[in-house]
């Protein structure tokens, strides 16, 4: 009689929600040689502790991030890197175990460039839907972001993207405003993206926003303020007004952080 082999044990591989913390989990995952089948990656606080399995805290490790970074754009290309960065941003809980198959899956090909086109792989076809969703959203930003100038000549903004949308609207606005002072504040996860004048933009955590520095604008910001709502006021045609329309086109989700929604004119 053939003794029966021990089941092998699940491996769950928990990391932080950010891009360097789920590609040191895919690179921890890959290392740990338990099988791709037997584990899996999560975002830390996704979801109910699962019976008969192990768990594993993933550090977040910029030199492992970077390598897996340096493989996927070596092997599955730029278009296809940019893809998964952009669904790493997602708010979506499942995100990193999706990101996870379908490296596995692009690395097992003989071209890892066409591995988004797989879209009958469930896991595939997840990654495209966040990077997309993601990547509009992103894209929406970058044209609803309103800054306000304060004191010393800094530019802030305020929002609260679904997403963690602020790595992907750095480089926009770092080319929009390579010469000024500027922060971007995610209010939902309490998130700073800086720019220096003149150098690079980077994110910030752990830091309190303080209300009284913001309210101490510049002596012109608030003339621009109303200039600008008179501005979106005079080319407004209330005969031809489409409330469902704008709401499609400007959620009502960006409007509490947009000076021509939430001032009156004087």
């Amino acid at each position: 009689m053939k003794r029966r082999e021990p089941d092998v044990e699940k491996v769950i591989f928990v990391c932080e929600d950010s891009l360097d913390g789920i590609f040191t989990g895919i690179y921890d995952a890959w290392d740990s040689r338990y099988g791709h089948e037997n584990v899996k990656l999560i975002i830390e606080s996704e979801e109910t502790m699962e019976l008969f399995a192990r768990y594993v805290e993933v550090v977040a490790d910029g030199e492992k991030a970077e390598k897996v970074a340096r493989t996927l754009k070596r092997r599955l290309g730029d278009e296809v890197f940019e893809m998964i960065c952009q669904a790493a941003a997602s708010c979506a809980s499942e995100k990193a175990d999706a990101l996870y198959r379908v490296v596995v899956k692009g690395l097992s090909m003989s071209n890892g460039k066409k591995v988004m086109d797989a879209l009958a792989d469930p896991n595939v076809c997840r990654v495209f839907e966040l990077s997309r969703q993601a990547g509009y959203e992103a894209h929406h930003l970058t044209g609803f972001i309103r800054f306000q100038e304060l004191k010393g000549g800094i530019l802030f903004s305020r929002i609260r993207p679904k997403n963690n949308a602020l790595t992907l609207i750095g480089p926009h606005f770092a080319d929009r405003l390579p010469q000024e002072n500027w922060v971007i504040y995610d209010d939902g996860r309490e998130l700073f993206l800086m720019h220096q004048a003149g150098g690079y933009w980077g994110l910030m955590q752990g830091q309190a926003l303080n209300e009284q520095w913001l309210a101490d604008i510049s002596e012109e910001e608030d003339q621009f303020r109303q200039l600008w709502r008179l501005f979106t006021k005079s080319i407004s045609v209330q005969a031809r007004e489409n409330r469902l329309l704008q709401r499609q086109n400007l959620p009502l989700r960006f409007r509490n952080y947009m000076p021509e929604f939430t001032q009156e004119v004087r």
